[in-house]
């Protein structure tokens, strides 16, 4: 998929991955202001999914699209 000038684009993610029993579940939190964070384990992974939540209202890139929108 190409992004047309102006539309729409990714600029922060959260994957979540918990594949199943006796599995290890992790959690990447990536923004394009340069946050690539990732995280191995159920206490872990759940940290790193409230950190991600806390970056979202904090980061200038994010904030900046809620002012415009």
């Amino acid at each position: 998929m190409t992004a047309t000038p102006g539309g729409p684009r990714i600029v922060a993610l959260l994957r979540i991955s918990a594949p199943g029993r006796d599995t290890t579940p992790s959690a990447r939190s990536w923004c394009s202001c340069g946050r690539d964070l990732v995280a191995y384990g159920q206490r872990r992974a759940a940290a790193l999914i409230e950190d991600h939540a806390r970056h979202r209202t904090t980061c200038p890139l994010l904030a900046e699209g809620k002012d415009a929108a």
